[in-house]
């Protein structure tokens, strides 16, 4: 009976965790300067990128001129991952974007 017990009592534990949602990621778009004008700069972007702590993904577009990046807002935020851009020698302008998806005006995050 103890042993059913304990496995009842581990079975809901499991199911517990399993329930708890991880916190959601956060993404955001920023423009840089200076200009990406080639794959070495998209490479050299996503590979220092990479290593700044909290960040789960990075795209960037060189037609757009834009790099994409998903974030855990509890491990890092805006400003760190901008100066984790400084760090390689880029400036990052955060593109604010609206409910509808569309982007606005360049706005810097200081």
């Amino acid at each position: 009976m103890k042993r059913i017990l304990s496995l009842a009592l581990m079975l809901v534990s499991l199911a517990v965790i399993a329930g708890a949602k991880a916190p959601a990621d956060t993404t955001v778009i920023f423009n840089v300067m200076p200009k990406m004008s080639c794959q070495n700069c998209e490479n050299k972007i996503k590979s220092n990128l990479r290593f700044e702590k909290g960040i789960k993904s990075i795209e960037t577009s060189l037609d757009n001129q834009t790099v994409k990046v998903a974030f855990n807002p509890k491990k890092t935020n805006v400003e760190n991952i901008q100066k984790g851009f400084k760090k390689i020698g880029y400036a990052a302008t955060l593109i604010p974007e609206c409910e509808d998806g569309r982007k606005e005006e360049n706005k810097t995050v200081k």
